[in-house]
């Protein structure tokens, strides 16, 4: 069986994402802070793939290769790399901070290049090794307070182009995911700098939705699976938007 590291699977996209792979086959290991949410993900689950949860600060500089190795001890082999970590400060220009910068950058631009470097050269030897980003359709719009994060999935944009290139005579091919608005606590600072009450500030944004809704976490889990999987084995440099329609419209 495949065996998927998952930097960021104890909520969310990352969580639906670990969940879809264990019930297709897949041995997931799962590296997070949150450790006791990602456990129980992983207890919700009762396919009998293999599957370990290791507590991980992917935003420090040696997070993304303990990650890794902690990954192979899993199984001895790695298939694919998924990286749904990810923070969102939402302030005012004025009241945004260096610190704020750092941080969003040290985990949702430097942590994904740092796990697919470390993970490179076992993603080779399985002969159908992948990399799926998480990017967001702020790569692609403006938005009020979002500084950070807008350029740091802009950033995975870019760099997914790279990692292409370099890996394709390896036989790995890399992705990017862009979800739009998707119904997650990820969301919540976005809510919260908008003021307000969430039901009025969701029912404006979902107006503008082609499709009606906010996404779920499942939406973006099974093209992310599709991505990880041999059957995507002539996709890579690219960035597919999950949004319902937003940026279409």
């Amino acid at each position: 069986m495949p065996t998927a590291l998952i930097a960021g699977g104890a909520t969310g996209i990352g969580r639906a994402t670990a969940r879809r792979l264990l019930e297709q086959g897949w041995d997931v290991h799962i590296a997070d802070v949150a450790v006791e949410l990602a456990e129980e993900g992983m207890a919700e689950v009762s396919a009998p793939g293999a599957r370990s949860v290791a507590y991980c600060d992917l935003a420090t500089a040696d997070g993304p290769g303990r990650a890794v190795a902690e990954a192979l001890l899993l199984t001895g082999r790695l298939d694919a790399v998924v990286v749904c970590a990810g923070m969102l400060v939402e302030r005012e220009l004025a009241d945004f901070t260096i610190q704020d910068w750092d941080a969003t950058m040290a985990l949702n631009a430097r942590a994904p290049f740092l796990l697919t470097q470390a993970a490179a050269p076992h993603l080779a030897e399985s002969g159908a090794g992948r990399v799926v980003l998480t990017g967001s359709t702020a790569a692609f719009r403006g938005g009020g307070g979002s500084f950070a994060y807008a350029a740091s999935k802009g950033a995975l944009v870019a760099l997914v182009r790279s990692l292409a290139v370099a890996l394709g005579p390896e036989g790995v091919c890399v992705n990017c995911v862009c979800p739009g608005w998707i119904d997650t606590p990820f969301n919540d600072p976005y809510w919260s700098r908008v003021g307000g009450e969430r039901a009025s500030a969701e029912r404006d944004l979902v107006a503008r939705i082609p499709l009606g809704v906010l996404g779920q976490p499942g939406d973006v889990a099974g093209l992310i699976c599709f991505l990880a999987s041999a059957d995507a084995g002539y996709i890579t440099g690219q960035s597919f938007v999950v949004d319902g329609g937003l940026l279409a419209s």
